[in-house]
């Protein structure tokens, strides 16, 4: 009788729960099947019951892959049609100046990035990526973005992105072989870096082709007047195109529509320097249009990279219309014999991926160490706009002591500049300034 009454009482409890909890363990057919034989549920109980869904629970993760390793933590269901990444950057910096002395400037050290994304897959046909950069002490937008990839010939990205201009605007900050991008930075980055916009790409394993419409980036809106539009695109083709050798040909085109807009130009010869040897401020710009030629050719440990860009501006109230320019070439080698990873569908070069790993154990190797250097130019003088013109030439040295972690040093020098608003000629603009500059980076 006593463990009758223990049965029903159990039973009892355990139909309690399943009916109002709804927990996993009322979905067990083994457990229902018990309570059913006993009559402790009826046939309507147990069908309801059945076909419940259970709440998310330890065992509702069985079906989960989850992975941590050089690509960060990540996570996969069995079936792969849902993945997410958790990854980051972190990029420590330090630059000093030589030459520089007749300039206000700052030397010393910053967290240039530290950025942390998720990224990741939705029902197999949807990507999904959210990066923010909490450098400086404060938290920016950098990628937020959606990407339809269901269709074979075409992927659609709407959201906050990077525009499809310069093979070295394109490359991350993570792979380029430079501390700093090149002068052609002073023409692209505050004009046709991120923006919010729509993307069409479709692609193969030796080309790209790229078209885009843009609004604006996502500062803040706290000054009256509209936003500027854009369109641009960007196609690569890679004739040769393997693992140890790559010829890259590109070029790319942007339009930006402005209602009496302002434009900034101009290089800082470090990130924190604060000091721009080049720089232009123009007003009244209704239009604005940049055309980009690339050029990369790679062969084993050597590579050379080259682009060209040229901007038009047009001005408001019957001013004459703007013409600014600039280009760079660089060559790199890999003393240790790894080659560059490229991409042909990106039209784009990836990090080095060094064939050995460092390590002090027996056995480790000592990593990949790569040199490189870079001539480039930039000038800014055009009309009334006294911007500048600047030659530079960096030296860099690269240790990748793995996949992850890179130390950098660049050294640049720059030379022939001129003067410049705001830098008259005698004021020491004629002699040379040199910047050197150190990075400790960590990716994940």
């Amino acid at each position: 009788m006593k463990s009758n009454l223990k049965l029903a009482i159990n039973a009892a409890l355990l139909t309690g729960t399943a009916l109002t909890l709804n927990t996993a363990s009322a979905t067990d057919k083994a457990l229902l099947d018990t309570l059913l034989s006993n009559g402790s549920i009826n046939q309507v109980q147990y069908a309801k019951l059945a076909k419940s869904e259970p709440k998310a629970s330890s065992s509702s993760l069985s079906g989960i892959k989850m992975s941590l390793d050089k690509k960060g933590l990540r996570f996969a269901s069995a079936d792969k049609a849902f993945k997410m990444k958790i990854g980051g950057r972190f990029h420590l910096q330090t630059g000093y100046h030589v030459g520089a002395e007749d300039f206000e400037h700052t030397d010393g050290t910053e967290v240039r990035r530290a950025r942390l994304h998720v990224k990741g897959v939705l029902w197999k046909d949807w990507k999904y990526v959210a990066e923010f950069d909490f450098a400086d002490n404060k938290v920016v937008i950098k990628d937020l973005s959606t990407t339809y990839k269901g269709l074979d010939w075409l992927q659609i990205t709407v959201g906050h992105q990077k525009q499809n201009m310069s093979m070295e605007l394109q490359e991350s900050s993570n792979d380029i072989m430079f501390i700093e991008r090149s002068a052609v930075n002073s023409l692209t980055e505050k004009t046709f870096n991120r923006a919010l916009g729509l993307h069409f790409k479709s692609a193969a394993k030796d080309w790209s082709a790229q078209f885009a419409i843009y609004g604006d980036s996502t500062d803040d809106n706290k000054s009256a007047g509209n936003e500027g539009w854009g369109l641009s695109g960007r196609g690569t083709y890679t004739p040769i195109n393997t693992k140890n050798n790559v010829l890259h040909l590109g070029a790319a085109v942007g339009f930006r529509g402005m209602d009496a807009g302002k434009v900034s130009l101009g290089y800082e010869t470090t990130h924190m320097s604060n000091l721009n040897l080049t720089k232009a401020k123009i007003g009244d710009v209704n239009g604005m249009t940049m055309g980009i030629m690339e050029l990369a050719y790679m062969r084993g440990p050597f590579s050379i990279q080259s682009e060209y860009a040229h901007m038009w501006l047009a001005r408001d109230a019957g001013q004459s219309g703007l013409n600014f320019d600039a280009w760079y070439v660089q060559a790199a080698w890999t003393l240790t014999g790894e080659s560059r990873s490229y991409k042909g569908s990106d039209g784009e070069f990836k990090r080095l991926k060094p064939s050995q790993e460092f390590g002090l154990s027996e056995g480790s190797g000592w990593g990949a160490v790569e040199l490189a250097i870079r001539y480039d130019e930039s000038d800014l003088q055009s009309g009334d706009i006294m911007g500048g013109t600047e030659k530079a030439v960096t030296i860099a040295a690269n240790w990748y002591l793995n996949q992850n972690i890179r130390l950098m040093a660049d050294y640049r020098t720059a030379f022939d500049v001129s003067a410049r608003d705001g830098i008259p000629s005698g004021n020491g603009i004629e002699d040379d300034v040199h910047a050197f500059t150190g990075r400790i980076q960590l990716t994940f």
